[in-house]
């Protein structure tokens, strides 16, 4: 990793005094702020419905980043790790594929080190399948993610728009430490729209989608036996069973299906640009295990309204961002015997877990989050970039699981608030100096927890969560980016990035930062 972040200062280092003893030409290079706006006023990439990005493309061109980070701090739930380490590439390209087909790709891989994680040894730890497992033992988490999307979309002035979403994620985390874990994922989404324009000012659109996901943890290995090394599998808040072996021949896998729709209306006219969606999916998901051994399945129902609204004044671009995501979920639990049945001509015997019995949403969660934001760009002559930007948002964010019978109840809520900022401290000759800000606070607005028993879970998990929701935060961020043009590329439109950023987190006594540089290349 030392070789890698080597590799990449010196990159930087070199591009910045290539480009800087290049002679200065009128050739004009891609501009970075420019991409910005454009995909701002693309307003139905933030929904599902790919077809309606066809009402207001985005310059042919491919932006590709590569991004080291590195976080930590003692300000995170117990089931969480102290510290993140990692590296991300990605890139996205807009093109065309014919006069009237349009798309848009992008890819993106992530390597990451977790620190000190204990208690889960899933991806989903929380207002989940409750059904989850993992070992007391802090170790370290290794985790490759890598994410591909496609929107292709057909371009018309009036009539039919088409679109179709293939999204695409695998992953593989491991962990290093004994009881060794090993888990893969393979989660992927297709999603066909339509648009409909209604007249010069009018569309509507709708999108169907499925989605399927899978989580698989064939087994466990260790390096050094411990005999009093247990581990646990979970059943909702402080319900777990801790077994010393535990981890001898266990096996778990989730498979879900997901399925739904939205709806979106769009006005449009010279200076407003407004989408509305709606949409709602309902999933199902199976937990599995050996021979058809299962502790129950989760389903959940989801709900979400986006508002997005541009208003352009004069030299002013106002933006009008509301984001309301609903989860409704609950688990059912089945009660299951293990029957063994011998065939008497061969003398083989096979064994299978039957159910006898479900109990009905035994585990309840219930989460809902609302982001509400405005953001005003002072914007230059020809309105494809900006001189400065000023942004407020709030948010509230709420969760309540409940495990019946007997009763159990936990539930948290936050209020957030802030200010962001960004000003171009200087443009000469098609290089940008650009400072990014901001300001959040985080106000507990009330959590609990009330539990039937006092089990081992409950002091190591449960209590010390409690104690997280409960603490208010303040966080500040900042950032420098600078933008160049790469001219020691003779007739190559690129223009480069590099950006160095920082933020802390603050919790009472407890903290948690994070910081990083990223560097980049932006294509025509």
């Amino acid at each position: 990793m030392k070789k890698v972040i080597i590799i990449i200062v010196a990159i930087v280092f070199i591009t910045c005094t290539l480009s800087g003893q290049s002679n200065d030409s009128i050739q004009k290079y891609p501009d970075f702020q420019k991409r910005e706006l454009q995909a701002l006023r693309q307003l139905w990439n933030k929904s599902d419905n790919a077809a309606g990005m066809g009402f207001s493309n985005v310059n042919t061109g491919s932006l590709t980043s590569l991004q080291k980070y590195y976080s930590n701090g003692d300000h995170h739930r117990v089931q969480e790790g102290s510290a993140n380490n990692g590296l991300t590439f990605s890139t996205e390209r807009y093109d065309r594929f014919s006069e009237k087909v349009y798309v848009r790709g992008s890819f993106a891989f992530n390597m990451n080190t977790e620190e000190d994680r204990a208690w889960s040894d899933v991806v989903n730890t929380y207002n989940s399948n409750p059904y989850i497992y993992g070992s007391s033992v802090r170790g370290n988490y290794e985790s490759q993610n890598f994410d591909l999307n496609l929107k292709v979309f057909s371009v018309r002035q009036s009539g039919l728009n088409y679109g179709l979403t293939i999204d695409y994620h695998v992953a593989d985390i491991s962990r290093q430490r004994d009881p060794r874990s090993r888990t893969y994922v393979l989660d992927y989404s297709i999603i066909p729209s339509l648009t409909y324009t209604l007249d010069n000012h009018n569309s509507i659109g709708i999108n169907l989608n499925y989605r399927f996901d899978k989580e698989k943890m064939p087994g466990l290995t260790t390096v050094q036996t411990d005999p009093n090394l247990k581990y646990y599998t979970f059943s909702g808040l402080e319900n777990a069973i801790g077994r010393i072996g535990g981890f001898r021949a266990f096996s778990r896998q989730f498979i879900g299906d997901n399925a739904g729709g939205a709806l979106q209306y769009n006005y449009k006219n010279n200076s407003i640009n407004w989408l509305v969606s709606f949409g709602m999916d309902a999933s199902w998901q199976e937990t599995l295990g050996d021979k058809k051994q299962t502790p129950g399945s989760f389903n959940s129902f989801n709900y979400n309204l986006l508002s997005n609204l541009l208003i352009k004044k004069n030299s002013y671009l106002h933006n009008f961002l509301l984001n309301v995501n609903i989860k409704d979920a609950g688990a059912d639990e089945h009660r299951q015997n293990l029957i063994s049945t011998r065939d008497t001509l061969t003398g083989i015997t096979t064994e299978n877990w039957v159910t006898i019995y479900t109990y009905k949403n035994r585990f309840v969660s219930l989460t809902s989050d609302i982001i509400l934001k405005w953001d005003l760009y002072s914007l230059q002559k020809n309105s494809d970039s900006y001189n400065w930007k000023v942004g407020v948002n709030a948010g509230y964010s709420t969760f309540s699981n409940i495990y019946y019978l007997p009763k159990s109840e936990y539930s948290a809520g936050k209020l957030v608030a802030g200010l962001s900022g960004a000003y171009v401290i200087t443009a000469k000759k098609q290089r940008k100096l650009l400072f990014e800000g901001s300001f959040n606070s985080g106000i507990n607005t009330g959590a609990e927890l009330n539990l039937a028993s006092q089990t081992e879970i409950a002091e190591n998990i449960l209590i010390p969560d409690l104690e997280f929701h409960k603490r208010n935060t303040a966080e500040l961020f900042g950032s420098v980016k600078y933008t160049f043009p790469l001219q020691f590329i003779k007739n190559a439109n690129l223009s480069g990035y590099a950006r160095i950023y920082g933020g802390n987190l603050f919790a009472g006594s407890a903290n948690w930062s994070n910081f990083g540089f990223a560097v980049g290349i932006l294509t025509l």
